[in-house]
This record gives C-alpha cells, sequence and structure tokens, in this order.
C-alpha cells in the first residue's frame, strides 16, 4: 500500500514526530485504520456502478468522472444534459485508472465530459509530476475513444481546516495540471468557491472537503456559465 502523505505532515502516525501532536496523530492514526474500509467502500461502488459505467443514451449526455465531490452530487440535468455520474467516493485518479480505466470499463459516447481529480492524490507522498501524469491518462483515455466531446476539467478545490490536506499542495498541483492540459481541456478554476483567506468557503462544505447544497449550486451556476460561454 502507498504511504500517505499528509499535508502538513509528510510522516505517518507511527512516526515519533506525529505523537508529540496528539490531535494530529489521532488524525493520522484514524485514516490509516480506515483505509481498508474505504479500499472496501472504492470495490463496492465501482461493483453497483458496472452498468453506469457502460451506458449510453439517444438523449444529450454529460458523464462526470472523478471522485466523492462529483460522486456525491445529486443532480440528474446539468446545462440541458443528462448526467451520467461516474464519480467514484474515495478514490485517487491512480485508482481510477487501475480499477476503472486499465480494466476498459467506462464507456465513453458522452457528449461532454466533467472530470475532477487530485483532492484523493495529495493524501500520497506522490509528485506532483507523479500526479499530473496519472490524471492525464484519464483524459489520454477518453480521448481516444472520443474524439471530440469536449472535456471540462475542474481544478481540485481548496479545503478548509484538514490537517490531511494542504491548500499549499493543492496549488502546486493545479498550476502544473493547468499547464499540461492547456489545448487538451476547458479548464474550470474553482476559486471562485473559496472565501477571503483562500480556504473552501464554510457556507459550501460540510467538512471542509464535501459540498452542501449551496456549494453544489454555485459549481452548477459556474459550469452551465461556461456551457453556455461555449455554446455546448
Amino acid at each position: 500500500m502507498r504511504q500517505q502523505f499528509y499535508a502538513f505532515y509528510p510522516f505517518s502516525a507511527d512516526d515519533g514526530r506525529a505523537k508529540e501532536n496528539s490531535v494530529l496523530y489521532d488524525v493520522l492514526k484514524k485514516k490509516q485504520e480506515n483505509r481498508p474500509h474505504v479500499i472496501e467502500m472504492i470495490d463496492k461502488i465501482i461493483s453497483n456502478k458496472q452498468s453506469v459505467f457502460k451506458a449510453s443514451s439517444d438523449k444529450k449526455q454529460i458523464c462526470f468522472i472523478g471522485h466523492s465531490q462529483l460522486d456525491q452530487w445529486d443532480i440528474d440535468m446539468i446545462g440541458g444534459y443528462h448526467v451520467r455520474n461516474c464519480g467514484v467516493s474515495g478514490i485517487s485518479s491512480f485508482e481510477y485508472d487501475e480499477k476503472i480505466l486499465q480494466p476498459g470499463l467506462l464507456g465513453c459516447e458522452d457528449d461532454i465530459f466533467l472530470v475532477m481529480h487530485g483532492t484523493n492524490d495529495i493524501v500520497w507522498n506522490d509528485s506532483i509530476e507523479e500526479m499530473v501524469k496519472s490524471i492525464i491518462a484519464t483524459i489520454d483515455y477518453i480521448r481516444i475513444r472520443n474524439t471530440t466531446a469536449p472535456i471540462i476539467f475542474l481544478s481540485c478545490l481548496h479545503v478548509n481546516g484538514r490537517l490531511d490536506r494542504s491548500n499549499t499542495r493543492i496549488d502546486a498541483l493545479n498550476s502544473a495540471l493547468q499547464k499540461q492540459l492547456a489545448g487538451s481541456v476547458i479548464w474550470i478554476d474553482t476559486s471562485f468557491m473559496d472565501d477571503k483567506n483562500g480556504n473552501l468557503a464554510g457556507q459550501y462544505t460540510t467538512d471542509g472537503l464535501h459540498l452542501t447544497e449551496a456549494g453544489y449550486q454555485i459549481l452548477q451556476a459556474e459550469i452551465e456559465a461556461k456551457m453556455r460561454e461555449l455554446g455546448l
């Protein structure tokens, strides 16, 4: 199993440095203990979404690809397109590639794709370059199978008060991704969801990471504005 990074503290709960801070130690220890349950949850979601991964439609359709911030979005239509939600809670881009793309589970007959990866990548000790390469694998998978559909990419959302994720590391990933994906995707900078301090605004999040209904509403408005701008 890959070693986790943990935002501000690149060491595990077993490291003596973590034990010097009881709050930090509890956070890291809980995450280590919970990881097998997260993997089990990921595999169960993938199993339950087998038909969704392969679904096609004669209606206008947009495919959501990513982690929990998309998987947990209860939405049927966006910008006049029917949503096929292929998000998987808890998953990183590495795991999405390994468990869904490499086995060829995901069909790509949609009219538009909405991709959001990153927040579950930065908790591992992979380099920014390795994360970018992994995320690009998703874009390449789509483009090989669908040469014309626009791909909208949402930058990794900032977090608010999370010990397990760092906004500095998020910014580094977003900057590298925007540079590498230029010309390949329609980039949407999600910093419009930040507060004045550059954190995910409190009214948009339930736990510093996942979104409230208000958060999804403002995200939907931004995506639909971009779609109108592009005539989609």
